[in-house]
């Protein structure tokens, strides 16, 4: 079986779904954009307004048009009237003055307010009207209902009894046409209704989607710029821990987690703020409309919950288990996709066929726990909503047969009862979204707490900004300092390289440079000899400040190398690899990296100068044609040639070079070699030497063995002393 990674615990939960520090993190990035976060949040009480509306609206249009839901009181005098409403101050009423008579109307829904001798006086002296239809006040109305009893209430409103219209219909006495003629005021009213409803639906549309356009925009625009700022970051990381990283994690983090912060934002958080609105707006127009109703409703929250804190327990367990085993299949992936030549080669097909199917069956395990939880989890939520709503027409059934309950709040109840439970369903599928954002930014931020190089770019010049509101004088006296070291700074090395006694340790008690010292005069050309592992390549990371040394001094033109800024030091050294590196792009772009300063005129120049140029333009698009990734289309000596192009554009005081040229045919060595000497004048040139053929006209050999010099001198003396470089000179030519 496999050795995975270590480093895969990391791609695991290692925090809590919810750390306060960590998401005051995350809320840095969207400060900026706050604006849009408030928008985003105001666009949110609005839906849950809108939300909560559409069945107030029903409500109303079933309470006061279609279902008679409403009560008459006659009254002889005012002073009658003033008494009663006083009597009951619970009951809101709704009065009404004609001919010297007072009227009061009030919801069916209250009658139990009133003490039963109460309404059966007003019923046997025939001033009460239950459940009444206002109809308006005209006489062709009058003439319609002239065969049942109604009572003017107003110069617009007569009132009668909805059940002797209802008689009066079955039995002939009026058309369907004369009905709705006698109901054109209520029908209009419903058309309003609708049209109402229609308005707020719309509105909740518009709402939603700015809310939705809102919070992505600040959410894309705050990723945009933790991105940024992770890839910068990466960039100031030491090369000692890309040693240590592998890529295709840090791919991830720039990726993926960002990806799921990003959802997180802009679909899991705020949905769940959302729904919690509906949810909390929801309890309390339910305990409005009727309390009781409500309380009966809410009894079956206690099961709910607790059974949705099991989920989230049991979630979060199997959830980091689906992610580990996840991360498990991507890196025997990546390990098998890109050794598929070995395994190919080797016959390796029926091992690496076992050894997926293990991680995949891991795989397919962990996934298959999570389904079932949620197979278990769901339609218990779904049952607990019919549950609820049983209770709901057990109990106001019973209310509204006993008057004690309106039919538009009991469908009304229906509505808020089904859109209660929406949000518990809907926190089961984003409470996923919520522990992955957080899982990815506690690595994301782990990212950026680690240590970067100290650039010590443009040193100063922030002072300088600072004191820029002083008087002119004091602020010129600065300027010409500032400009002076800026002068400094971009002043070339002379190329004066020395080692004292240096010592370095890539791990702890693990020497790989050993009291290293030896001097390179400016313009001098040195190169590197030793067996593989001896510190040659170790040398020159040093010098470009690539690693941290324990021990000793490095000093580049009498300065040490800690004093100078990387941008400076690196600016000054140019290194080929051996094994080049070219980005996707064109060859303009490799060449010249982006830097304005270096015209198509320079570029061409040092080209032609070291022996690229006619490749080139050998291309059907010359310098503009493209490059595909590491420069695969090229040959390693082209990408070598193309190397050296960019390095002479640069123009840098310190020339290295990683040799190697075993594999170039003779043709592309000769250009390279002349390229090479054209290269070398009239600067420090370093060569790590693979081939002691390419060395022999250097001024001077470095004889490196385990971490220490062995032997300093031209190669006819060392030669002639018969030592390491002898031994090496035999083993390649003998």
């Amino acid at each position: 079986m496999r050795n995975l990674h270590k480093g895969l615990s990391e791609d695991t939960i290692q925090g809590k779904i919810y750390d306060k520090d960590l998401f005051k993190r995350i809320i840095v990035y969207l400060k900026p954009y706050k604006l849009l976060v408030i928008i985003s949040f105001i666009l949110l009480l609005l839906i849950t307004a809108t939300n909560l509306l559409a069945p107030v609206i029903t409500q109303r249009a079933v309470d006061e048009i279609i279902v008679s839901n409403r009560n008459l009181i006659e009254f002889p005098d005012e002073y009658e009237k003033n008494d009663f409403v006083q009597k009951y101050p619970k009951i809101k009423f709704t009065e009404f003055e004609f001919d010297d008579k007072s009227y009061l109307i009030f919801p069916n829904k209250k009658i139990n307010f009133i003490e039963k001798d109460v309404i059966k006086e007003f019923i046997d002296s025939g001033r009460f009207y239950q459940k009444i239809v206002i109809l308006g006040n005209t006489q062709q109305n009058k003439d319609l209902l002239k065969s049942i009893r109604l009572e003017e209430i107003s110069d617009d409103k007569i009132v009668v009894l909805n059940s002797e219209l209802n008689n009066l219909k079955k039995n002939g006495g009026i058309t369907k046409e004369e009905l709705k003629f006698l109901r054109i005021n209520d029908i209009k009213k419903l058309r309003m209704y609708g049209l109402i409803f229609f308005a707020v639906v719309s509105l909740q549309l518009v709402f939603a989607f700015f809310q939705i356009y809102s919070i992505n925009y600040a959410s894309q625009h705050a990723m945009y710029d933790l991105r940024r700022d992770l890839f910068l970051r990466l960039e100031k990381m030491p090369l000692s821990f890309f040693d240590k990283s592998p890529v295709g994690r840090l791919v991830t983090r720039v990726t993926n987690d960002i990806g799921t912060l990003n959802e997180m934002f802009g679909n899991g958080l705020i949905q769940l703020i959302q729904e919690a609105f509906v949810l909390v707006g929801i309890m309390i127009a339910m305990l409005i409309y009727d309390y009781r109703l409500a309380l009966v409703t809410f009894s079956i929250l206690p099961f709910t919950v607790v059974l949705f804190i099991i989920f989230i327990r049991k979630s979060r367990i199997i959830y980091r288990n689906v992610r580990k085993k996840l991360a498990n299949i991507n890196a025997a992936l990546s390990e098998d996709i890109s050794g598929f030549k070995i395994i190919q080669l080797f016959n390796q097909y029926k091992r690496k066929k076992k050894e997926f199917a293990q991680i995949n069956g891991e795989y397919y395990s962990a996934a298959r726990s999570m389904l079932k939880l949620f197979a278990f989890f769901r339609p218990v939520i779904n049952s607990t909503r019919r549950i609820a709503v049983a209770v709901l027409l057990w109990y106001g059934g019973v209310q509204i047969l006993q008057d004690r309950l309106s039919l538009g709040i009991f469908i009304a109840f229906l509505w808020y009862l089904d859109r209660f439970f929406e949000p518990i369903h809907h926190l089961s599928e984003k409470f996923n979204i919520l522990q992955a954002g957080m899982a990815g930014a506690e690595r994301i931020f782990d990212l950026m707490d680690k240590p970067v190089e100290d650039y010590k770019i443009e040193k100063g010049r922030s002072a300088y900004a600072k004191k820029s509101k002083k008087n002119i004088a004091t602020a010129r006296q600065e300027g010409e300092r500032e400009k002076g070291r800026i002068r400094e700074e971009e002043k070339k090395f002379d190329g004066e390289i020395e080692f004292k006694n240096v010592c370095l340790q890539y791990n702890e008690n693990d020497e790989v440079l050993k009291n290293i010292s030896f001097k390179i005069e400016a313009g001098e050309k040195v190169a590197l000899v030793g067996h593989t592992g001896s510190g040659k390549t170790s040398i020159i990371s040093l010098i470009s400040g690539l690693y941290p040394f324990q021990k000793g001094r490095i000093i580049i033109d009498g300065k040490d190398i800690t004093d100078y800024s990387l941008e400076k030091l690196r600016g000054n050294i140019g290194i080929v690899q051996q094994d080049v590196f070219l980005f996707s792009g064109t060859i303009k772009d490799n060449i010249v990296l982006n830097n304005e300063k270096i015209s198509d005129e320079r570029m061409q120049q040092v080209s032609e100068y070291v022996n690229v140029h006619r490749f080139i333009e050998s291309l059907p698009e010359k310098y503009y044609e493209p490059v595909m990734e590491r420069g695969a289309t090229f040959s390693v000596g082209q990408r070598q040639l193309i190397a050296f192009a960019r390095i002479l554009a640069y123009d840098p005081a310190i020339f290295v070079l990683d040799e190697a040229t075993s594999n170039i045919d003779t043709e592309t060595e000769i250009l390279i070699q002349d390229a090479l000497k054209k290269l070398m004048e009239n600067r420090t040139s370093i060569i790590i030497a693979h081939r002691l053929s390419t060395i022999q006209n250097v001024d001077r050999i470095i004889v490196l063995h385990k971490g220490e010099i062995r032997e300093v001198g031209t190669h006819q003396e060392l030669l002639a002393n018969e030592g390491l470089y002898y031994d090496l000179y035999r083993l390649q030519y003998v």
